[in-house]
């Protein structure tokens, strides 16, 4: 028979099967290890960040209701509406 691969209709073929998830057999080494090092530089990068946010926040006009930002933005002054 020519051609190649595999292709007979037996056994497993999800075995055989590429997909991004990583089929249904996944379980790569150190998945716990891996998923703890992404969100710790997750966090690492967004509290920078939304601290630098907060000192730059500024409002020329009052809000209509709250904003969450207004119980740590140092910029907008008196909370009173």
């Amino acid at each position: 028979m020519a051609g190649g691969g595999d292709h007979s209709h037996g056994g497993d073929f999800r075995a055989k099967v590429w997909s991004m998830s990583g089929g249904p057999y996944c379980r790569p080494k150190h998945w716990q290890r891996n998923t703890a090092i992404a969100l710790a530089g997750i966090v690492l990068i967004c509290i920078p960040v939304a601290l630098k946010s907060a000192e730059l926040e500024q409002r020329p006009h009052l809000p209509v209701r709250p904003i969450p930002s207004q119980l740590w933005c140092k910029n907008f002054g008196t909370k009173d509406y």
